[in-house]
């Protein structure tokens, strides 16, 4: 996953914190980058989903585009049959995989429609960031880009042969056994 955040190789001798770090920098200097390009001022990510009245401009606008992309991802990844729950980097919830191919997106769509909603403020900042965020989704072609992505992740190709709609093969203390059949037997 952090591979394709990376466009540049980094160390394979990196932990996960290390790498969590190198994201946690990336990030940050993309709020900068885009408040400096929009005139927006920026202090930190900082929201409150009981307090959504207290919370500034830009971090309205920020969770506003984040669950818009959220919701295509959540979407696409059903649709392709996969569970939004299983994620890798994040854990615990039942979107985290959604939140992992979400955070692969942020920094071209989510975050540059915010900083670019909340430099021409209106009444319905949640609306007007919408809005900007579905041009950003066409544009980048983001809902096209997850399926490939996600096969990229889990390096697996579907060859045209194969049924999907075929039982596979559970589990067994002796081995595999053939799946889509009863073994009930005469259990009640």
């Amino acid at each position: 996953m952090y591979l394709l955040r990376f466009p540049e190789e980094i160390p394979r001798d990196m932990d996960i914190r290390q790498l969590r770090g190198l994201e946690g920098v990336r990030v940050r200097e993309n709020y900068k980058l885009y408040a400096k390009k929009f005139g927006v001022s920026w202090k930190k990510r900082n929201y409150d989903r009981q307090s959504w009245d207290q919370s500034d401009l830009i971090n309205k606008a920020l969770s506003s585009a984040n669950a818009a992309l959220y919701g295509l991802c959540h979407a696409a990844i059903v649709s392709l049959g996969y569970s939004p729950g299983l994620g890798f980097i994040h854990t615990g919830k039942q979107l985290s995989f959604v939140y992992d191919i979400a955070d692969l997106y942020k920094l071209e769509t989510s975050v540059p429609a915010a900083f670019e909603a909340a430099s021409k403020p209106t009444d319905d900042i949640s609306r007007s960031t919408r809005t900007i965020m579905r041009r950003l989704l066409r544009e980048t072609k983001v809902l096209w880009r997850i399926s490939s992505d996600i096969e990229h992740l889990f390096d697996m190709k579907l060859d045209d042969d194969v049924n999907l709609f075929e039982a596979g093969n559970l589990w067994d203390e002796e081995g595999d056994i053939e799946g889509g059949v009863n073994y009930s037997g005469d259990v009640k």
